[in-house]
């Protein structure tokens, strides 16, 4: 029906994908506050594959100076438009495996996008340019987690990674390409309640790479789309649905040598 497999991250130079991701839930003020505390200094934050822009703009009232990274264009333009009152962010278009990291940096953050990069060519470099007191802060989970309709939600997902000929993996078992090249200091959660229109929602999981309307094409894509609505629906009041996010913080600092070469292996 479609292909879910082999993923490359062009998906998010697609105006429909960059269009959906205003339908994502903001994180959790929380998560936000924690990021302030974990920042000995306020001078220079920088933000790799920033995506349109959230975790930058929420760190630009408190620091000097934000450099905010991105491969895609197309993001880093809605990005521009979403933060245009922040004019101490600086937004650059390019990998960050390539572009100039000019620091040093009192913070680092990567919202869900590290598993895009090459960890043995990004984290070395940042572990050159940040402070050696500053973190590199791993951001991920703005999804629903929790919700009475969650299980129906999540057997849905998988049905269609399925479809698409892939096989759904578990992140709780499945080691990181990148956890070799990171020193944990902590991991943290932190959760919000959220009031969304379904079709919002909906949206919202086209933004998602494996879910984007041109990968998956017009028929798959409404087909995807009523089954969800069909499961949300008796859910819902007045055409909204409230569910719970789960947003985790993966504190460390990055690393120069990958583990298993410090350690003779």
């Amino acid at each position: 029906m479609f292909s879910s497999v082999q993923r490359t991250g062009e998906e998010f130079d697609d105006p429909g994908v960059v269009a959906c991701y205003a339908h994502r839930p903001p994180y959790p003020a929380g998560l936000h506050r924690r990021l302030l505390e974990l920042a000995r200094g306020r001078a220079h934050a920088l933000d790799l594959g920033c995506g349109p822009g959230k975790l930058a703009s929420a760190l630009a009232p408190h620091f000097r100076r934000v450099t905010a990274v991105d491969p895609s264009a197309l993001m880093l333009r809605a990005a521009r438009a979403a933060g245009a009152e922040h004019r101490n962010i600086e937004w650059i278009h390019g990998r960050a495996e390539d572009v100039a990291l000019d620091g040093p940096f009192d913070l680092a953050v990567v919202g869900a996008a590290i598993h895009w990069m090459r960890p043995e060519l990004v984290l070395p470099r940042l572990a050159n340019a940040l402070r050696p007191e500053a973190p590199l802060v791993l951001v991920n989970g703005d999804e629903p987690s929790d919700a009475s309709w969650i299980e129906a939600y999540r057997a849905h997902v998988i049905r269609w990674i399925r479809l698409g000929g892939a096989t759904p993996r578990d992140p709780s078992t499945a080691k990181p390409a990148y956890a070799d090249w990171i020193d944990i200091q902590g991991r943290e959660t932190f959760t919000d309640e959220v009031d969304q229109a379904i079709d919002d929602l909906i949206e919202a999981e086209h933004s998602r790479a494996t879910w984007s309307r041109a990968c998956m094409g017009p028929e798959a894509a409404a087909l995807f789309d009523r089954e969800l609505r069909e499961l949300l629906q008796p859910h819902a009041a007045a055409g909204r649905i409230s569910y719970r996010t789960e947003a985790t913080l993966v504190i460390a600092r990055p690393r120069s040598e990958p583990q298993a070469f410090q350690n003779g292996g």
